[in-house]
């Protein structure tokens, strides 16, 4: 019976600001993850699909302050928001959760008749990690409905693993505030992911994240040198130091400087690296470099379409 009720999915739809919003659960009895928002564009055919893989689904009542949503339902795309994993933070560190998304993902362009070759995917923080890691996946040759992701947006996101441990395990007395909250919290996060630490086990680290420092090649990233990219990050140092306690080592600026480069040494050319200076705050106005904010949703719209075909 319970292999039967994972196969019921319960939809529910609703039509708000000239948009469709339909929120699929795949499991009809834990709504906390395997399911996913569709917001589908007014009339004619779908062109492409933009994926944000979320921790909880958005609440389509609730207006919120962004607008890449409605941008993209001008230009044609849907939006599909997932959630893949209902584990805190997630860092797709297995194919097994990977393969969940891909389902999600091939059920709704099947349905739609969406274009393959226009699937692009994005997210800030741990978001854009698990974004990086799909098209990973999908360049690899391991998506069951033959997808390759067309372009990624990464907003701040942590893509080398073992820098993030050390990080957060030698420097965790000079932090403040979020960083200190999260080098408390992931003590708790890497026994989830990791048999040790990455000087005991330095495999599981280099095959479970995005870019590796260490390696020559830059670890998975060798398998990204054919994607288009688009990299934001706000790289404030004197911020970070007085308000975090954090040096640059700290800042996951230092893994996507890096990784932009070992992409361009790999011979991508589509590599965009968006460094921006005052522009990271809060949805309450206070200065926060780690923040969508720092995105502007227009040019990342026309940067979508730009490669549509």
């Amino acid at each position: 019976m319970k292999q039967i009720a994972l196969l019921i999915a319960v939809f529910i739809t609703t039509t708000l600001f000239g948009q469709t919003y339909e929120y699929v659960y795949r499991n009809n009895t834990d709504s906390t993850f395997n399911c996913y928002l569709k917001v589908i564009p007014e009339g004619g055919s779908i062109r492409g699909l933009v994926i944000r893989d979320y921790s909880v689904l958005p609440d389509t009542a609730k207006k919120g302050p962004f607008k890449l949503t409605a941008l993209c339902a001008e230009r044609g795309l849907m939006t599909l928001y997932t959630t893949s994993s209902n584990f805190f933070p997630e860092f797709f560190c297995s194919d097994s959760l990977i393969s969940r998304l891909d389902e999600m993902v091939g059920e709704v362009i099947n349905e739609h008749a969406i274009p393959k070759e226009n699937i692009f995917i994005g997210g800030i923080s741990a978001s854009g990690t698990r974004a990086l890691r799909y098209a990973q996946y999908c360049r690899q040759g391991k998506s069951k409905f033959g997808i390759k992701i067309r372009g990624v947006f990464a907003v701040d996101s942590p893509l080398d693993l073992a820098r993030f441990y050390h990080s957060a395990e030698k420097n965790k007395a000079n932090f403040k505030a979020g960083m200190l909250w999260e080098a408390e919290l992931m003590p708790k996060v890497w026994p989830h992911y990791f048999s040790g630490s990455p000087d005991e086990f330095p495999k599981e680290y280099l095959d479970a994240s995005v870019f590796s420092h260490q390696d020559s090649l830059g670890g998975n990233a060798v398998f990204l040198k054919d994607c288009d990219i688009i990299l934001y990050h706000e790289p404030d140092i004197d911020w970070w130091l007085k308000e975090r306690g954090a040096s640059y080592y700290d800042i996951n600026s230092f893994d996507i400087a890096a990784f932009a480069l070992k992409l361009e040494m790999l011979g991508n050319t589509n590599v965009k690296l968006v460094t921006t200076t005052g522009k990271g705050f809060d949805r309450d106005g206070n200065r926060k470099c780690h923040s969508w904010t720092i995105v502007d949703e227009e040019d990342l719209v026309n940067w979508i379409t730009d490669r549509i075909e």
